[in-house]
């Protein structure tokens, strides 16, 4: 009997996490199903072991055993090649299955297109887990207890039956794929060894074939996460190392496609089109217009203009319905075969340049796929004020998107109402840009009825309109000046940062119009990977360790109106982009202070505030050779507005290992003492230095520096907040020694205990860096 699925284990020594693996497998394998095990050269029995399961199941197994390790890639491979099943399944070793988890993965891929929007035909499925990067990963997922799996996997079933979505990319550590698939595009790259992004770039393939790829929410395995990878391959990072041979295979894959077409659904827009048609000739390399019954002068003004490569009149039974015109207007401009598509209104204006728009076609993540942009509701006939409240003050969504089969339009409002017409896009696969988006067809209190009339009733939104439509009949409305520049540089410095550096400038880069990288000295990568990302790279060595005089270099580079101050160890949440984007609309406002979560390896991160958003002003420059920091230029300068951004930032800095921890403090403690013998009046440099000793556990040298750097600091809290948290942990030991030797029944114990446990509860756990981390975790020493 051919089997109708056929499961691939590709192992490599760690025979503990086989045998688990095995067990669960064969209690939970249907009798139509083949297991087919691939051994990359283990040495630690696992050939025979596999040799006797495969005995036992007979016809069910086939073995394949290589000479030597060719990855998880080729492993695969290796097992795809004998594979009969049309659906075929990778399945890592350190994974443990549970009940029917073969039949939810098919019932997905065959069930998805008639149950979720927007969904075509599926070709790749995986479950989630409890250890996964990105989407398949469950939040706060359960202590793993063997006995208790199949019993939580039942019930994540049944709480999540038939929630399935649409994913950016996959993970091959359990993995269902179509065999079609494999027909039409291969199996996994081998050359991302031993394992690294070949899920990615296997979902990737399918989508450019346009096959769906999709998360079963409703079924639940285990996974050890990184079990073989982490012991034998530590530069592997858990599967995140091969970020750079990723980018650049998809770099070179999709070089020069970079054809745009502008999709315009128009009706009686006569007043703008012309504008909003000229701004666009200046990115788009085609225009198609569809017209949706226009009675006035819309159709000649688009027919005659010369970027119009398709003009299309319909005369429909409904007068306007936004999902349906846009989906139209898209398969218009997919006819003309282009790389990437732009969805324009007609009194649209993009503040876009065809050098901009050739940069985000060319983007380095290849799993973008949407592009956001921002919009400005002008509310006055001279266009000098746009609305600043609301919905429409804060308007922002995709509009350009990657051309790929099957592309159209699924989300939306619905009965015809505008909102509607965005193109199913998994999440995950969008960006927001900065690009503005100047709206025309606001600016007078008829043109505001006259969308009414169009999609309601005169003077108010009907029932069930997006909240931007209802405000077009508001009275009372904000408005502010609309900035004549706009633009913003991503400035940062980095030494030896080429492990981090791929990833977080791919993340950026659709956002910021420029990125300027000044390189301290690096002695890997760095310098390269900053290059194929900007022109604006300089190295730029220091005699002694002055941060603020490297900072200050990249600074002079940057050419746009706002600056992003950000190192490679620190992230923005995407949705908080957008809330970025608006900041810079208050032309009061000089710079802003971000939240900075600093994250701990033992405990909660420890949060900072830092200004990173700031005018490309020549007065807000970096001071301090450590610890640098724009804030007293700024000082100095009272009449520069700063306002707090309300955004935080993530700062991964002290998880590097505590060697590499060490030395940084190190260096830092030597420019640090030179900066206070150079300006003892300085306090920060007196607060810098009591956090280094406190690091070390000297606290009485710390206090004294602490409360140096309070008395030269009046305004400066953050050392009242360090010598209040040195006094908690004294009392704090004081009352549990109290407690420890107060006899039960003594007067003073029932003080000591509440005022033990009171402080146990508010007093933060006292977090270290390198060597002194080192130490605590090694505990005390026994010797001499």
């Amino acid at each position: 009997m051919t089997p109708v699925y056929s499961v691939i284990v590709v192992t490599w020594n760690n025979l503990h996490y086989t045998a688990r693996c095995v067990d669960a497998l064969l209690r939970t394998l249907p009798s139509d199903a083949e297991v087919i095990f691939v051994d990359n050269g283990s040495e630690d029995g696992t050939p025979a072991y596999l040799t006797d399961v495969a005995r036992r199941l007979g016809d069910a197994a086939k073995t394949v055993f290589l000479d030597e390790n060719l990855g998880l890639a080729g492993g695969a491979n290796r097992g795809l090649e004998v594979a009969a099943g049309d659906y075929l399944v990778f399945l890592d070793n350190d994974v443990v299955v549970t009940p029917r988890w073969l039949e939810g993965l098919r019932e997905c891929m065959e069930e998805a297109p008639r149950a979720v929007a927007g969904v075509r035909r599926v070709g790749l499925v995986g479950p989630v887990t409890n250890s996964a990067r990105g989407p398949q990963k469950v939040q706060n997922p359960p202590p793993f207890q063997p006995e208790a799996l199949n019993e939580l996997a039942a019930e994540h079933r049944e709480a999540f039956r038939r929630r399935w979505a649409p994913s950016f990319a996959l993970s091959t550590f359990c993995l269902m794929m179509r065999r079609e698939v494999y027909a039409e595009i291969g199996g996994l790259d081998e050359r991302f060894f031993p394992v690294s992004h070949e899920g990615a770039d296997l979902a990737l393939r399918a989508q450019e074939r346009g096959f769906e790829c999709m998360i079963a929410s409703d079924v639940y395995v285990h996974h050890e996460g990184s079990a073989t990878l982490s012991k034998a391959f530590p530069g592997a990072q858990g599967g995140l190392g091969g970020a750079e041979l990723f980018f650049e295979k998809w770099r070179g894959r999709r070089a020069g496609k970079t054809r745009l077409v502008a999709a315009y659904r128009v009706r009686d827009a006569e007043a703008t089109l012309r504008e909003s048609l000229d701004a666009t000739a200046r990115f788009a390399d085609a225009i198609v217009v569809l017209d949706d019954g226009s009675t006035d002068g819309t159709g000649a003004i688009a027919r005659s203009h010369p970027a119009v490569a398709r003009y299309e009149r319909t005369e429909l039974p409904s007068a306007v319905d936004d999902r349906r015109d846009r989906d139209r207007a898209l398969q218009m401009a997919a006819e003309l075969s282009p790389d990437w598509i732009i969805a324009v209104d007609a009194d649209e204006v993009f503040e876009m340049d065809r050098a901009r728009a050739e940069r985000l076609m060319q983007l380095a993540d290849p799993h973008i796929k949407a592009l956001g942009f921002h919009w400005y509701t002008f509310w006055e006939p001279t266009r000098t004020y746009f609305r600043a409240d609301g919905a429409l003050g804060a308007m922002s969504g995709y509009r350009m998107y990657r051309n790929e089969p099957g592309l159209r339009a699924a989300r939306g409002a619905e009965g015809g109402l505008p909102g509607g017409g965005i193109p199913e896009m998994p999440d995950g696969c969008g960006r927001f840009t900065d690009v503005r988006v100047r709206r025309l067809g606001y600016d007078s209190e008829a043109s505001r009825q006259a969308r009414l009339a169009l999609h309601g009733r005169p003077g108010a939104a009907r029932a069930g309109a997006p909240p931007e439509l209802a405000e077009l009949a508001s009275n009372t409305v904000t408005l502010r000046r609309y900035a004549p520049a706009s633009g913003v540089s991503l400035c940062i410095i980095a030494r030896n940062e080429a492990e981090r550096l791929e990833r977080f400038l791919a993340f950026l880069e659709p956002f910021v119009d420029e990125i300027c990288i000044v390189d301290n000295g690096s002695d890997d990568a760095t310098v390269e990977i900053a290059r194929r990302f900007t022109d604006r790279v300089r190295v730029h060595r220091t005699d002694r360790l002055d941060l603020a005089e490297v900072r200050n270099v990249g600074l002079e580079m940057a050419t746009r109106p706002w600056i992003l101050s950000l190192d490679p160890d620190e992230e923005l949440a995407h949705w908080d982009l957008p809330r970025v984007v608006r900041l810079m609309d208050d032309l009061d406002v000089h710079a802003y202070s971000f939240e900075i979560a600093n994250h701990q390896k033992d405990g909660p991160p420890v949060m900072t505030i830092a200004v990173r958003l700031f005018r490309n002003d020549a007065r807000i420059r970096y001071g301090r050779a450590v610890h640098e920091t724009v804030q007293p230029s700024l000082d100095r300068h009272p009449e520069l507005v700063v306002r707090p951004a309300g955004v935080e930032i993530q700062h991964y800095g002290f998880l590097k290992d505590d060697g590499v921890m060490e030395e940084k403090l190190s260096r830092y403690l030597e420019a640090n003492q030179r900066m206070r013998e150079e300006d003892p009046a300085d306090p920060m440099p007196w607060y810098n230095e009591g956090l280094h000793l406190l690091n070390d556990g000297r606290d009485d040298e710390a206090i004294a520096f602490l409360e140096r750097a309070m008395v030269l600091g009046q305004r400066f809290l953050s050392p009242r907040s360090s010598l209040a948290q040195i006094y908690q942990h004294r009392a704090l030991a004081l009352w549990q020694s109290m407690v420890a030797e107060l006899p039960p029944g003594h007067p003073v114990r029932p003080t000591a205990e509440e005022s033990a446990a009171a402080l146990g509860r508010i007093t933060p756990a006292r977090m270290l860096v390198g060597q002194a981390r080192r130490r605590r975790l090694q505990g005390p020493s026994h010797g001499d």
